[in-house]
């Protein structure tokens, strides 16, 4: 040991200073190299990270368009085919297909089939929001026999982003049956109450205008004519 530090005592400092500095280096060299798989996975982590937000935050802006076989809750016995966008943004190109075809009730012969026509011919668009009803018939014209009436429904539309995910599910008919199809609220109550009390007021205007013609015409004044001595015509009325 003696030695080899006489040995670096009699070294020029600028190589000693060198061959530090090479050490150093290639300390700093196997440092990173150790590293180089963690910081790999850091900036892919990062990377997959910034995709994943960029994904949800195109989702979230594309619209959510939905179909469904809902009772009319205005009026409680009536069936109709319901199209909607709960999204945030306008749906287009907006396509429903119902498989099997939905029954034709008996009064409404060939209304399912044009609703059916329209929803897979497509629906250009669709605000946030909105929604679109069609008259099928009343339930029990359509669900008279007691068979499962099991439809596959299936959506597909268009966002800002490009085509939104399918949406498909089942919808079986035959659950509505025994259902309440009491309209929701009293509006409609109140609306049946007004109607005939409206029929009710108009038949008594009728009756007291009809009792007031006759009474006018049975109670026209009438006149006695007599002559008296002088020649003078005169007029009483006559007594009742």
């Amino acid at each position: 040991m003696p030695r080899a530090g006489a040995t670096l005592a009699r070294m020029d400092p600028n190589v000693i200073a060198a061959v530090v500095a090479a050490i150093a280096a290639v300390a700093a060299s196997v440092a990173a190299f150790i590293s180089l798989p963690f910081t790999r996975r850091a900036a892919d982590a990062a990377h997959d990270q910034t995709r994943l937000q960029t994904e949800l935050a195109r989702e979230q802006a594309q619209p959510y368009v939905w179909a469904d076989i809902q009772p009319d809750m205005k009026q409680g016995t009536v069936l109709q085919v319901v199209l909607g966008n709960a999204g945030p943004t306008v749906a287009s190109n907006i396509r429903v297909t119902i498989d099997p075809p939905l029954p034709e009730a008996e009064n409404y012969s060939g209304r399912a089939e044009v609703v059916q026509r329209r929803l897979a011919s497509g629906i250009r668009s669709l605000a946030p929001g909105r929604r679109l009803e069609w008259f099928l018939g009343t339930g029990p014209a359509l669900l008279g026999d007691d068979v499962p009436h099991l439809h596959t429904i299936r959506v597909t539309a268009d966002g800002p982003h490009g085509p939104i995910a399918p949406l498909e599910f089942e919808v079986d008919l035959s659950d509505w049956r025994e259902a309440r199809d009491a309209p929701d609220g009293s509006l409609h109550l109140v609306r049946g109450a007004v109607k005939d009390l409206t029929k009710e007021l108009s038949g008594l205007h009728r009756t007291i205008k009809h009792d007031m013609r006759a009474q006018a015409h049975h109670q026209q004044p009438t006149v006695e004519t007599t002559t008296n001595a002088d020649h003078i015509v005169q007029q009483t009325p006559a007594a009742d």
